[in-house]
């Protein structure tokens, strides 16, 4: 493998042009790389410019097709379903990091980067991923499915940044337009603040967006809702019903164009049941001596883990865990060590 060499996902924005700057400067040869995933043009000219102020090789990968297969249609799928997947989980999984191994492979055997923030090491010859040293912007909970054969040759240039401050002083005399600029956030397919429209247009059609009823668990009808792409498992906000005790969304039900409603203190699980379940650490995951979130903001939570046969387990909580959202990512930790993950299910 060409150490000196690194292929990096450029993407325009402040994080990815700090991570090419800091390889170039520590000798790399970089080759910035812009995926294609939305014809996006404002992202291709903002890593274009990158590329031209740095003067390295830079070069566009079309992939819309390939991104709707992978990740927009498993997004809408999962919210069919009535789930709330992880579309950047979903992206990291099954298409950037992937992509940015093809092309480094074909590329001089290069190694590859990118702007999360996260960390890899090496132990008795096998690789860890880590949470970045800055818990405020530590990425590591999207990552947790990485492989040894790309955590070999993977690079996280701001592994140690201690604050976004550091990062935007790091390129402001390079780019100072992009240094000042906002960070990006939320969902790259969605508009902002267009979420409800974009669930109700693609992922529930025409017929489900009329009003419907909320229920309680036993299916006894408690009001009408607007439509069920407003809702998501955990809710407490928007409902407009009346009653003595909080109530939150348990469950969205497609089928039925039901809402199922409980009080909020019923919402809190000792039991999370995973699928599709990812061992990262080379060394494997304990029956115990771990830790768990189920959000990337969220609590790290005490566990023990109950082995299902297949892909499949039960995590126990020692603290129960409010609203584990079905579709959203489960992540094992060990200090800041990334043991692995999964896909919470519905009992």
């Amino acid at each position: 493998m060409n150490r000196k060499k690194v292929i990096i996902g450029l993407s325009g924005g402040i994080d990815s042009a700090a991570s090419a700057y800091r390889l170039q400067s520590e000798g790399y040869e970089v080759i910035g790389v812009t995926f294609n995933f939305l014809n996006a043009e404002t992202t291709i000219n903002a890593a274009r410019l990158v590329a031209e102020k740095m003067d390295i090789e830079h070069h566009v990968l079309e992939a819309q097709n390939e991104f709707q297969k992978k990740v927009i249609d498993p997004f809408v799928a999962g919210y069919q379903r009535g789930e709330t997947p992880n579309p950047c989980l979903l992206c990291n999984q099954n298409m950037k990091f992937k992509l940015l191994r093809d092309f480094a492979t074909i590329n001089g055997d290069a190694m590859i980067a990118t702007g999360h923030y996260a960390e890899v090491r090496q132990h008795e010859g096998a690789y860890q991923l880590w949470a970045s040293a800055n818990p405020h912007k530590d990425q590591s909970y999207f990552l947790y499915h990485l492989e040894q054969e790309i955590l070999g040759r993977l690079l996280f240039p701001l592994n140690a940044v201690t604050s976004k401050e550091e990062v935007r002083k790091e390129i402001l005399s390079l780019l100072p337009e992009l240094a000042q600029g906002a960070e990006s956030q939320g969902i790259c397919f969605i508009p902002k603040k267009g979420h409800g429209l974009f669930l109700k247009e693609a992922v529930f059609g025409n017929n489900p967006t009329a009003p419907g009823n909320f229920v309680d668990t036993t299916g006894k009808i408690l009001g009408k809702h607007p439509g069920i792409h407003h809702f998501t498992p955990g809710q407490t906000r928007g409902l407009g019903i009346n009653s003595s005790h909080r109530l939150a969304v348990v469950e969205v039900i497609p089928a039925t164009n039901t809402v199922v409603l409980d009080e909020e203190v019923n919402l809190y699980q000792n039991r999370i049941l995973v699928d599709a379940l990812v061992i990262q650490s080379p060394e494997g995951l304990p029956e115990t001596g771990f830790t768990f979130k189920t959000c990337r903001w969220g609590h790290e939570y005490e566990g023990r883990i109950e082995r299902l046969p297949g892909t499949q387990a039960i995590v126990h909580s020692q603290v129960p865990v409010r609203a584990p959202a079905p579709g959203q990512a489960l992540v094992f930790f060990k200090g800041r060590q990334v043991l692995g993950g999964g896909i919470i299910k519905r009992f």
